[in-house]
């Protein structure tokens, strides 16, 4: 079983990472890599960063792609 220090540790070793990554160095389910990850930002260890920027620079609702393009990393606070 993974635990909540296992993950702010391999989010420490990357500098930063998405639940993709987390979940498959840990080999763990993502939506329980998504609710660990929100325990700890709840608990101040890690903080969310939303990437979702377009290509061009702009956020995702002035994307010609109109898709939901929502991307967040965690990193250490």
């Amino acid at each position: 079983m993974v635990s909540l220090l296992q993950i702010r540790d391999l989010i420490a070793l990357y500098g930063q990472a998405d639940i993709q990554l987390l979940s498959e160095q840990l080999n763990t389910p993502a939506p329980l890599i998504h609710a660990m990850t929100e325990k700890l930002v709840s608990l101040g260890k890690i903080e969310q960063v939303d990437i979702s920027a377009c290509l061009t620079g702009t956020s995702c609702k002035g994307c010609p792609e109109s898709q939901d393009c929502s991307h967040f990393i965690y990193k250490i606070k």
